[in-house]
């Protein structure tokens, strides 16, 4: 991150959400919990060479050592992790104190990772293709088992996300297009 650029601060970005329709805050979370997801991949890829237990580049036919820039690199995703953690969170008391529910944020998939994974919530992010243990590759995370990652392209919405959305949007008024001519608030 450009050490000139800061995110927007925890009490700005719950301000702003305020504003923002039911919809919007569905496809934040969404949005959040995507980029979560390919931060822990990253990590996941990073973790090898941060231990030092696959050589980088400049590291061929030599004793492998712990490479500082992953282990960096993984620090600095976990920051960003947390702090994407928080504004999900955020976004759950601004949902629930609507008197919205929060499970019709969550989805299907969710409710089957949280069964699946003992209940581990968006505060208990899980590690794509590695278990708690760091044993296996073998095993997926669920956002990456519809095939958008391995062949290198990023869906808008799968079919869980547009019933979900389409859910919300059947709840709430239609919305005066005249109100806001530039479309509302962007996070």
């Amino acid at each position: 991150m450009s050490s000139e650029t800061q995110p927007i601060n925890p009490a700005r970005f719950a301000e702003a959400l305020k504003d923002l329709p039911a919809e919007s805050l569905a496809l934040k979370v969404l949005e959040l919990r995507n980029s979560i997801a390919h931060l822990d991949y990253s990590n996941a890829e990073l973790k090898p060479y941060a231990e030092g237990r696959a050589p980088t580049l400049d590291q061929q036919g030599e004793t492998t050592q712990p490479d500082q820039d992953c282990i960096d690199a993984i620090a600095e995703n976990e920051a960003v992790i947390t702090r994407m953690q928080e504004r999900i969170e955020l976004i759950r008391v601004e949902v629930e104190g609507r008197g919205l529910s929060w499970r019709e944020f969550q989805g299907k998939a969710d409710e089957e990772t949280a069964a699946t994974d003992g209940g581990n919530t968006d505060s208990d992010h899980l590690t794509n293709g590695v278990n708690g243990t760091g044993a296996s590759d073998q095993t997926q995370h669920p956002a990456w088992q519809d095939g958008t990652f391995q062949t290198g392209t990023i869906s808008q919405l799968g079919a869980e996300e547009r019933e979900l959305l389409r859910q919300l949007q059947s709840r709430m008024p239609p919305e005066d297009e005249d109100d806001d001519p530039e479309g509302g608030m962007h996070l």
